[in-house]
């Protein structure tokens, strides 16, 4: 069942006999800062799309076809991060109930930084772990074996994000909506621009405000 706050994902369960339908987890789009205190796009212009609860429910229900992807835009929704942050991410720093971003993949080099695991994530990351598709170690969106980069690029994951929006029929949607779409609903719950600041990892008050004043 598809609710408008709400994603309703199914874990299967490797069998002797196979593959078994699992428990059925209903993933909520709520977005908190957790215990840590830490316009459209067309044609790739103007600002990137807000994400309502319902785009994002079918997104990440009927768009995106493989946990690899769920998960790489997964960490982008729970945590606010850029998607250059999330693809440069390995596994090693994604541990317990914690993602390292480390200051080599930090935009601008602003240090490292520990971010929460949101249930929402967690399960996510639990599936994608259970396909036996997620690396143990390395990068964990690697590119392929031809690339000279050793993990997925801007433009594939701008790629994988719009064939997937064109599946569901969302316009306007870039790999920049996730953390637009973040800030936008921390803001709506009252968080105060610092406290969100500490969590976005922005250097300068007021690039944060300029989302404010585009909301």
């Amino acid at each position: 069942m598809l609710l408008a706050s709400n994603l309703t994902i199914y874990h299967f369960v490797r069998l002797e006999s196979g593959w078994d339908l699992g428990d059925e987890i209903v993933i909520s789009f709520e977005i908190d800062l957790g215990d840590l205190e830490a316009s459209a796009k067309v044609d790739g212009h103007g600002q990137a799309k807000i994400l309502s609860d319902d785009e994002l429910a079918r997104l990440f229900e009927e768009g995106f076809q493989t946990w690899r992807d769920r998960t790489l835009f997964g960490i982008c929704m729970f945590t606010g991060c850029r998607i250059s942050e999330a693809l440069q991410l390995k596994a090693e720093m994604v541990r317990g109930n914690f993602i390292t971003f480390t200051r080599e993949t930090r935009k601008g080099k602003s240090g490292t930084q520990q971010v929460e695991v949101v249930l929402a994530l967690r399960s996510l990351l639990d599936d994608w772990q259970r396909s036996g598709e997620m690396p143990t170690s390395g990068y964990l969106f690697k590119s392929r074996p031809d690339s000279k980069q050793p993990f997925l690029s801007r433009m594939q994951a701008h790629d994988v994000l719009k064939a997937a929006c064109d599946r569901i029929g969302i316009e306007g949607v870039s790999t920049h909506s996730f953390r637009r779409t973040y800030i936008t609903k921390l803001r709506a719950k009252g968080y105060s621009p610092a406290q969100i600041q500490r969590r976005t990892g922005h250097k300068r008050r007021e690039n944060l405000m300029h989302y404010f004043d585009q909301v």
